[in-house]
């Protein structure tokens, strides 16, 4: 994987550790990673998987793009568990992303399933 000024694999692993020490984070880190998920997630779709800027083409980017920038400003109602879910939701998209990037093949990535 080549280096950027992002590191996407670093972000990840810290979205992992989070998600495994959420009762030790604050609430203003908790917000500011889902935050930076949703951001990072969307700004890359948008530079490096086939988008054409169409609303269709970012559909399954709606539970990121909706849910997760909303989650910090009401974040006192999440779990700690709830939490730690969707920060390892957004470590398993960006691995699809990289994965999908590499194979050269940038499609749509698969929307979440319910659990």
């Amino acid at each position: 994987m080549s280096k950027e000024p992002y590191d996407t694999a670093a972000f990840i692993s810290e979205l992992i550790r989070a998600a495994n020490e959420t009762d030790q984070l604050t609430k203003l880190q908790r917000a500011r990673l889902l935050q930076r998920a949703a951001v990072t997630l969307r700004r890359d779709y948008q530079c490096k998987v086939d988008y054409s800027g169409t609303p269709a083409n970012i559909k399954w980017l709606g539970h990121v793009i909706y849910s997760w920038p909303e989650m910090p400003r009401l974040i006192d109602m999440f779990s700690d568990e709830e939490v730690s879910n969707e920060l390892l939701y957004a470590a398993w998209l960006f691995k699809q992303e990289i994965a999908a990037i590499e194979a050269g093949k940038p499609k749509v990535l698969p929307a979440k399933t319910k659990r």
